[in-house]
């Protein structure tokens, strides 16, 4: 036998679809064995790598049980022959216990035998399972109770979409940022990034500090690009973004108003009287022509297209506020999407941002249709280097916040990113959904996620929603709802196992990819420190560092 770390059981009974049971060993303290730890139970001929899913109080004698023990001498007496506990242990791969050098876990499709000994994972089996951190496979985190790097697979996680879940206060912000700053580092895809937010340009703020944090321009230079639709935001004194954008009304089809639906109030009268008017004054043209009339023009309206003159005044009071969004206009100098392709072309990785005009409106309409025609030409793109024998465009991760606007099962068949979660990998092509309400999203969609990464849900559809299509969902349900704030549960094609991990620390994630990351971190704790100091000299009366 295998002489491990630490013993804390001895397999007792179970199965490979429903799980094990052990026996927790007299000598463990049970108040130290918690739900989502990694163990090893050391088979004959195999250890299996399992996740510690339940903990339970057994009896052997119910007579006990009706007649507790009322002292502590009682209570020892009893302890380990009438009451003992039980560990409910899930097995997820198993490797020999002399390995060859090409062997590697595999998916566990048997069970060890009676009384084999579970034992607490080691460094040496996290690295077995999870690898060591390199630029294509950085430290996310460790796991729960550990100290140990568990590596994600960002090769694996740029062929599929992927979605990083979790509720207002998770972490799920810092922990999106870390991964998008890892995939920008690595240059194995292009990142696409709408910042509905404000999170992922320049800097963000910490909650917990208060002090802005560096975000992915300001830690990766000129590698990230940042486009925005409100150049004058106060949000760019400190950094002028690289392109302000500006949106054509000939841009704009039907199918992006059909998915801003809700918060332009169209009703379906609207939307068939929109196609009446496209029909009859072409596709580019008649949002321009009708946002340009008045009151007074609406009788020959009526009349040449034969629809309700009261939907007509309803859909034209819709559709106005188009207007109250000075970044889309009537014509334009520059197309974006021509630049952001040019930029993707160069390899820069681009960050969309909304400033003040972060209305979920404004960020439906723009993130839809800047996807929809870039979509449209990776197609063209793509086709061409493949009819040519040539490289095709570079691999594009595009990442949409608030994920269940575009995705929702009413509309997720019809929009380009439904279409991208489908069927886009085989044009190099995939999402990476943030979201705090995944029950809102479409189910199809949901089962094409290739990683997930979850942090805390409170909600028992969003917990459901996001184990769609998953194995062993009882086991992850159970791991998702004793997460806390900076904990994940990671599972998926990028990583070998689910895992529960606590967070890397943001400011070693600086460290590691930042170029120029003392200068950037010095400045930072040097903030920090004025900070601190004015508060405890000056109290509210501060002295400004700028």
């Amino acid at each position: 036998m295998v002489d491990r770390q630490k013993r804390i059981g001895k397999l007792i009974s179970g199965s490979l679809l429903s799980g094990l049971e052990a026996k927790l060993s007299e000598d463990v303290n049970v108040e130290d064995i918690s739900v989502g730890r990694l163990v090893v139970v050391d088979g004959k001929e195999n250890k299996f790598f399992c996740l510690l899913k339940d903990v339970s109080l057994q009896a052997t004698n119910e007579d006990i049980l009706l007649n507790p023990p009322s002292d502590d001498f009682a209570k020892q007496v009893h302890a380990g022959i009438n009451t003992f506990y039980k560990l409910s242990i899930q097995p997820m791969l198993v490797m020999p216990q002399n390995p060859m050098e090409d062997d590697r876990p595999r998916p566990s499709t048997t069970v060890p035998p009676h009384f084999s000994n579970v034992c607490e994972a080691t460094e040496k089996d996290v690295s077995l399972i999870f690898g060591k951190p390199d630029k294509n496979s950085p430290e996310i985190g460790s796991p729960i109770f550990m100290d140990v790097p568990v590596c994600l697979n960002l090769e694996k996680f740029c062929k599929r979409s992927n979605a990083i879940f979790g509720k207002s206060g998770s972490g799920k912000s810092v922990l999106t940022r870390m991964v998008l700053g890892y995939l920008i580092k690595s240059d194995l895809a292009v990142n696409l990034i709408f910042d509905m937010h404000g999170e992922y340009g320049w800097s963000a703020t910490n909650e917990s500090t208060g002090i802005d944090d560096p975000s992915l321009r300001q830690l990766l230079g000129s590698k990230v690009a940042i486009f925005t639709v409100d150049g004058d935001s106060p949000l760019y004194r400190r950094v002028r973004p690289d392109y302000d954008v500006q949106i054509p009304y000939s841009a704009i089809e039907i199918a992006d108003l059909e998915l801003a639906a809700g918060e332009l109030g169209l009703t379906q009268a609207g939307i068939e009287t929109m196609y009446r008017m496209s029909d009859k004054w072409g596709e580019e043209k008649w949002l321009s022509r009708f946002l340009e009339m008045d009151t007074d023009d609406f009788p020959a309206v009526v009349e040449d297209l034969k629809v309700n003159e009261q939907a007509l005044g309803k859909l034209h009071r819709c559709l106005i506020r188009l207007k109250k969004l000075p970044f889309i206009r009537k014509e334009v100098a520059d197309d974006t999407v021509e630049r952001i392709m040019g930029e993707i072309q160069a390899g820069r990785h681009i960050v969309f941002q909304f400033g003040r005009y972060n209305s979920m409106l404004a960020y439906i309409l723009v993130a839809n249709i800047l996807t929809r025609r870039l979509h449209k030409l990776y197609i063209d793109k793509t086709d061409f280097a493949r009819a040519e024998g040539i490289e095709g465009p570079k691999p594009l991760i595009i990442t949409i916040e608030e994920a269940h606007k575009f995705l929702d099962p009413q509309v997720a068949r019809q929009t380009t990113f439904g279409t991208i979660a489908r069927e886009m990998r085989k044009y190099n092509m995939v999402l990476l959904l943030i979201d705090q309400r995944p029950s809102g999203i479409d189910d199809e969609v949901l089962s094409q996620v290739g990683t997930r990464i979850v942090g805390e849900l409170g909600d028992e559809r969003d917990i459901n929603a996001v184990l769609t299509g998953l194995p062993n969902q009882g086991t992850l349900k159970i791991l998702i709802n004793n997460l806390e704030p900076r904990q994940f549960l990671l599972t998926g094609f990028a990583l070998p196992m689910p895992v529960v991990i606590d967070a890397k620390n943001y400011s070693s994630f600086c460290d590691e990819v930042s170029i120029g990351s003392g200068i950037i971190l010095d400045a930072v704790k040097q903030k920090k420190v004025f900070d601190d100091l004015n508060t405890k000299v000056y109290g509210d009366d501060q002295i400004i560092f700028d």
